[in-house]
C-alpha cells in the first residue's frame, strides 16, 4: 500500500518526504490551519519530483472549476486535479479524462458515489473510513467494496479520512492501493515497543 501524506504542514512533510514518500495531498481546511494558499503550496512542492500532488478544484459550477483547473494546470501542468464530487464535479471528471488529465473525486462516501466516479473515469477516488464510521456505516467495509469495484478499471482507491492503526492494517489486507495518511498516525506506525527495547539491548551490548 502506497502513502500519500496528507498534510499542509510544510516542515512535517518534508520530514516524511525525506524517508521515503514521495506523494502529497491537503484540502482547503488544512491549507487554512497552516497558513499557506494552494498556489503557495503547490509552487513550494511543484519543483520536488514528486509522483503525486493534488489540486483542489472549488468552485459550484462545471464552467467555474473549468477555469479553476485552467489556472492549476498552467503554473503546474502534473497537477492530479482534485474534485468533490457533484453531478459538476463528474463533468468536469469525464471532461479532463478526454484531455488526459489526471483527476481524484474526493469526499465519496458510498459505493453508488464511488461507481459513479469509475463511469466519470477518475484516475483516483478518495474514499472516506473514518467519517463513515462516525456516520453509523462500516467504513472499512465500504472501501472492499469498493476496491472491489474498481477492478478491472484505471480508477485507484485512496483510502481517507483514517483514524487508527487498525484501521490502517485493515486497508492493507484489503489491498487497498492508496493510503491517505495524516503525519501523526503515520509517525505512530514507526513505533514499536519491541523495536524500542532491542535497540537498547544491542546499544547496551554493543558498549560491552
Amino acid at each position: 500500500m502506497n502513502y500519500i501524506i496528507d498534510h499542509a504542514n510544510i516542515n512535517e512533510i518534508n520530514e516524511v518526504l525525506s524517508m521515503g514518500i514521495d506523494k502529497v495531498t491537503a484540502n482547503p481546511t488544512m491549507y487554512k490551519n497552516n497558513h499557506t494558499t494552494l498556489q503557495d503550496f503547490i509552487d513550494y512542492y511543484k519543483n520536488k519530483e514528486l509522483s503525486f500532488l493534488s489540486a483542489e478544484v472549488m468552485g459550484s459550477t462545471f464552467e467555474e472549476m473549468k477555469q479553476e483547473v485552467e489556472i492549476i494546470l498552467a503554473y503546474y501542468p502534473e497537477a492530479v486535479i482534485k474534485i468533490n464530487f457533484s453531478k459538476d464535479g463528474l463533468k468536469l471528471c469525464n471532461y479532463l479524462h478526454k484531455k488526459q488529465i489526471k483527476t481524484a473525486m474526493t469526499l465519496v462516501f458510498s459505493l453508488e458515489q464511488v461507481l459513479a466516479a469509475i463511469n466519470a473515469h477518475a484516475d483516483y477516488i478518495f474514499c472516506f473510513v473514518g467519517r463513515n464510521d462516525e456516520n453509523g456505516s462500516d467504513g472499512l467495509q465500504f472501501l472492499n467494496d469498493a476496491h472491489h469495484a474498481t477492478n478491472g478499471t484505471h480508477t485507484n482507491i485512496i483510502a481517507a479520512s483514517i483514524k487508527n492503526l487498525f484501521q490502517l492494517q485493515e486497508l492493507s489486507r484489503i489491498g487497498i492501493p492508496y493510503a491517505a495518511i495524516p503525519y501523526a498516525l503515520y509517525m505512530k506506525s514507526l513505533e514499536h515497543p519491541l523495536t524500542n527495547s532491542g535497540a537498547q539491548t544491542f546499544k547496551e551490548d554493543w558498549a560491552l
